[in-house]
């Protein structure tokens, strides 16, 4: 069996997770998704918040064909538990083994350019999405795990589909870093958890891809907030401190 050509949108994506779901209930709580399904999963984020600034601009059709996966790539899992865990849908073609669901291969790295699995899973992020009345659990990496793999990745290879994917990460966390400080600057009540929870990524951007602090759009909305906060950590942030 041959995996597709690039014919994998965000509803195949979907089915595939709940296929996988249906097969083991265990195979989604450990393996890390990653790659471009992952990155579809953030582009799906970002149009689902309708936020006017930071919006999933629609490109031509032969830019949106680049956006199409091959397969569904995990971290955080080895091959042989994949294959132990997912019994029925093993394929096997020219006497190789593999994982596919809805004619789609499940691909494993163990690492990546920039992927660490165990600090990528300690990071990772729960999803969910509902699939013909069920929801669907599992586990993906976060944007600025992916954003920074993306960077280098378009630096050794330069595919144009990574740096497809790098642009859709940078907005999302631009918009994610937005709408945080946003919510800790201007809610009455907000949780200490929460308010940490803003702040570490804040700290992660800075330290890690600390170009997205200097976003435009991010800028325009964020500092005046901090007009009489010159202090609060965030405006230090902006000002390279």
């Amino acid at each position: 069996m041959q995996t597709e050509p690039r014919q994998v949108d965000w509803e195949r994506i979907k089915r595939c997770l709940a296929g996988i779901d249906l097969a083991s209930k265990d195979f989604l709580r450990q393996a890390l998704l990653i790659g471009g399904a992952a990155c579809w999963f953030y582009r799906h984020q970002l149009k689902k918040a309708g936020d006017p600034d930071f919006k999933v601009i629609q490109l031509p059709a032969e830019k949106e064909n680049l956006w199409l996966s091959r397969d569904l790539d995990f971290t955080g899992i080895f091959s042989q538990d994949a294959l132990r865990l997912l019994p029925h849908l093993v394929v096997e073609h020219a006497g190789r083994k593999f994982i596919a669901v809805d004619g789609v291969r499940v691909g494993f790295a163990q690492v990546g350019l920039t992927i660490d699995p165990e600090e990528a899973i300690k990071n990772a992020r729960v999803a969910a999405i509902t699939v013909d009345g069920k929801v669907v659990e599992f586990l993906v990496a976060d944007p600025l795990t992916l954003y920074f793999e993306k960077c280098m990745l378009c630096e050794k290879r330069g595919n144009p589909n990574d740096h497809l994917h790098k642009e859709l990460l940078f907005d999302y966390l631009a918009y994610e870093l937005t709408a945080g400080a946003e919510k800790l600057l201007t809610a009455a009540q907000l949780s200490a958890g929460d308010a940490r929870e803003i702040l570490q990524l804040w700290i992660s951007v800075k330290n890690k891809t600390p170009e997205v602090l200097q976003d435009a759009r991010l800028r325009n909305r964020v500092e005046p907030l901090l007009a009489n906060k010159p202090s609060h950590p965030i405006a230090q942030f902006l000002n390279g401190k």
